[in-house]
């Protein structure tokens, strides 16, 4: 059909809500086109027009083709719709122009345009204008567009799902208006022009390329000045091919949001750009100092940034929360990453080259670059998981707030660090022989000597070594076990820690068992780090006689575990011994009997961290290994909680009190604890002596039993308890009784009951004999001394959780951040 005879003053109206016009293409025929328009086409006023090109049927089909002057008008809330059935293969456009950008189509009022499922959606550059109103092109099989300038006002665009282009315009302009370009498989959109976004529009190209060489956005040399206006939201990811290759002049102003991440340029015989492909002499491009463009990649080379010799680019310094996809690190930089010398720190080659050259932040650049967000080797730091019981009073004094002030504690752990090293740093090492062989297989080595972390914060340069912890063993898990301590001479701080709950930060570690529902609390350990530059934090390691080697630092959490304690520490806690004798001393030196419960030190015995290998019996200065003799826990002295000293006391009478009357009781709860540090959990190597004070009322003479709870540790849920209680096993110890107090030896700690009690009654006439235990009169000749103290070493976490120690392991590196850390000050060992 033809309307108007090439006379452009001619006008079709379709006017009205009721007027709906549906033109389908006749069966059986092939003509060339449905509708031939010269002159003008309006949709008013609510009407509807709806074309429909079957090409699968009736052959090619163009729905219509608009003669030199042709205007196609859809206004006043309209609706125009092109639908294609078939027309993969042939012609079957939407719109196709007589003379290149000689009709218009314009959309307004709240009017609705769509073409969908066509071949190609509208050719040879009509001129669009769009305000108000919606207008899609969809499910084309070939090209959505072809040229053209287009414009839209306070509208929303979508390109979508296309074969071929999206949006290819020569002058693209959008002001408050939303374009979204999506799933195309050739350019998601494209200007050769003008090119403007302004402040109130939001621009996104997802998705796109996955049919060729073809740029998620492409701006070609014919965009002379290019804007995009602050305010603006730009959004390029996900595309099969460059994120944006600009040829032209572009500005990115600054307040523009800019991201562009997830591309992914694997097309060509080469691929340079994955993020950005800026080329050509008339290349300038302009980013805002905010810009996020990282994770992308690309076949040959720069996988975010290819800037060619003839071109320039401004862009930003990487920003502080990016995270590279390839391995889950922290990016601290852009680097090097040019054809046959791809950025690499993992494995094989390694190149690591860093670029430099910004200003305030932003780089300006002239000539070729490749970049890639990425980062340099990193070390990781990670406080040891620990487990502590509650009321210590020799703790860490390097406890922050959460702004970093410096707390003191004397209830919370000095804490020990795992150090990873980085796959290059650990290869050099390992090339130059670090590897302790022992009888026990290989062990990592101890690189205390030759690590120093370095930063600068507000006012200073901060340093600080590693000291090994332990004169015996000082490794846990395959991995070596640090101290870092301020290096000698250089004023400066330890390390500092903050504790918190998940909510808070703390500096004690006191808690409700009713409240937290359970008697050991977790809080979480990190290394503080917002007084200095997280990203001017470096690990150095210097092999004698060979290569110095630098990294970068991130920092991991680590977990306190908190048992708790009903008692004071001074009530409840009581350093170890050799002998009984300076044990009697130091407890009461007028009298022989013992007021307060010891452990003995059997020869030999070593003691560890929590129960791992790593060994604090020697050391001389920092560990004290100590008794907790804690009452059970109970409603008479922890409220809220069930009697569980009576469900304890009463199993073990029914254990083992059946055969005497006038029955009474004792129940404690025993373990080994360091007091030098915030009472840490201890596990001894073999069993030791536990020596009980009498209990008033009773002596030598007195028949008493010993019931051990084993395994109803203080590290379950308070509706547990009696549940545990039910279920553990009451093993009966052996015990001896002389003029000290009752004693025992027990690897194994735990509650313990201790029962006594009177023989029944003999029948008349016989004669109960008692057979006394003597009392020594007099007392060895032995000066009392206090025991050797052991070696502070950092602890690891309980049972149920692994150890995990500062240690530098030879396995590959984690992402890098920041830290500035506060530790108690020690002496080297």
């Amino acid at each position: 059909m033809c309307f108007g005879l090439y006379d452009p003053s001619r006008v079709l109206t379709f006017d009205g809500s009721g007027v709906e016009v549906e033109w389908n293409s006749e069966e059986g025929t092939a003509p060339w086109l449905m509708l031939s328009l010269s002159g003008t086409m309006n949709v008013t006023n609510g009407a509807k027009v709806a074309f429909t090109v079957d090409s699968g049927n009736t052959g090619n089909r163009n729905a219509i083709y608009m003669n030199a002057g042709a205007a196609i008008n859809v206004t006043n809330g309209s609706t125009f719709i092109i639908k294609g059935n078939e027309t993969a293969g042939k012609e079957g456009q939407g719109i196709q122009l007589d003379k290149t950008g000689q009709s218009k189509i314009n959309v307004t009022g709240n009017s609705t345009f769509l073409i969908d499922g066509t071949n190609r959606g509208y050719v040879n550059s009509p001129s669009i204008y769009v305000e108000d109103s919606t207008f899609t092109v969809q499910n084309c099989t070939a090209n959505a567009s072809n040229g053209g300038d287009f414009t839209a006002v306070n509208s929303t665009v979508t390109y979508q799902d296309n074969k071929g282009h999206g949006l290819s315009a020569d002058n693209v302009t959008l002001k408050n208006s939303t374009l979204t370009a999506d799933h195309n498989g050739y350019y998601g959109a494209r200007s050769a022009g003008e090119f403007l976004v302004d402040g109130t529009s939001i621009l996104t190209v997802t998705n796109n390329s996955n049919g060729g060489d073809y740029a998620g956005l492409k701006l070609t040399s014919n965009v002379k000045d290019g804007k995009v206006e602050a305010g603006a939201v730009v959004t390029i990811t996900d595309n099969y091919c460059s994120g944006l290759s600009n040829n032209g002049k572009c500005v990115f102003e600054e307040g523009s949001k800019l991201t562009i991440t997830n591309n992914n340029n694997d097309k060509g015989t080469s691929s340079h750009g994955g993020g950005i492909y800026n080329s050509g002499a008339s290349a300038k491009l302009t980013l805002p100092s905010d810009a996020i463009i990282y994770n992308n990649h690309s076949k040959t080379d720069s996988d975010d940034i290819y800037n060619s010799a003839s071109s320039t680019i401004t862009f930003p310094a990487v920003g502080s929360s990016w995270v590279l996809d390839d391995c889950g690190e922290t990016i601290d930089g852009w680097y090097d990453d040019s054809e046959n010398a791809r950025w690499n720190v993992h494995n094989g080659d390694y190149h690591a080259d860093l670029f430099e050259d910004f200003n305030n932040g932003v780089a300006n650049v002239s000539g070729p670059v490749s970049l890639k967000a990425a980062h340099a080797e990193t070390a990781t730091v990670q406080p040891a998981d620990i487990t502590i019981y509650m009321g210590g009073t020799d703790g860490y004094e390097g406890v922050a707030d959460g702004s970093g002030e410096i707390q003191g504690s004397n209830s919370l752990p000095e804490p020990g660090y795992y150090i990873t090293l980085p796959y290059k740093i650990n290869q050099a090492l390992k090339d130059d022989g670090y590897t302790v062989t022992t009888e026990d297989g290989t062990q990592p080595s101890d690189l205390s000597e030759l690590i120093t972390i370095r930063t600068v914060g507000a006012d200073k340069e901060y340093l600080w070594t590693l000291h090994k912890y332990g004169n015996t063993y000082s490794a846990a898990l395959g991995k070596y076990i640090y101290a870092i301590v301020p290096k000698e001479d250089t004023n400066t701080d330890p390390f500092r820690l903050t504790f918190s709950d998940g909510e808070n930060v703390i500096d004690q570690d006191n808690f409700k068992p009713a409240e937290e529902n359970t008697l050991q609390a977790q809080y979480q350990m990190d290394i503080y780090s917002e007084l200095v530059n997280a990203r001017q934090v470096f690990l150095e390691v210097s092999i004698p006689g060979h290569s110095t080697y630098y990294c970068n630092v991130s920092t991991q959490p680590g977990t306190l575990n908190v048992r708790y304690v009903t008692g004071s520490q001074e009530s409840v806690v009581t350093p170890a011994y050799t002998d009984i004798v300076h044990a009697s001393d130091a407890d009461d030196p007028n009298k022989t009997a013992l007021d307060k419960a010891y452990v003995i030190k059997t020869p030999g015995t070593k003691f560890y961290i929590n129960s791992s290998d790593v060994d604090v019996t020697e050391g001389g200065q920092f560990a004290q290994v100590s008794l907790l003799f804690d009452d059970i826990v109970s409603s008479a002295n922890t409220e809220g909680v069930e009697n569980y000293k009576q469900l304890l006391t009463n199993k073990a009478i029914q254990n083992v009190a059946g055969d005497l009357v006038n029955v009474q009781s004792q129940a404690k709860y025993l373990d080994l604890v360091d007091a030098n540090n915030g009472n840490t959990w201890l596990t001894a190597s073999q069993p030791v002596t536990v020596y009980w004070p009498y209990p008033e009322g009773t002596d030598a003479n007195t028949d008493f039993r010993l019931v051990h709870f084993e395994g109803l540790d203080r590290d379950m849920a308070t509706d547990e308890v009696s549940g545990q209680i039910d279920s553990t096993a009451a093993t009966t110890m052996e015990l001896k009784k002389d003029a000290y107090g009752i004693s025992f030896t027990t690897q194994k700690f735990s509650p313990f009951v201790l029962v006594w009690g009177d023989q029944p009654a003999k029948e008349e006439g016989s004669q109960p004999t008692q057979t006394p235990v003597p009392t020594p009169t007099t007392e060895p000749e032995v000066t009392p001394t206090p025991a050797p103290v052991a070696a502070v070493i950092p602890q690891t976490g309980d049972e149920s959780q692994p150890l995990v120690w500062v240690t530098l392991v030879v396995v590959s590196g984690a992402a890098l951040a920041g830290l500035a850390v506060y530790r108690k000050k020690r002496s080297d060992k």
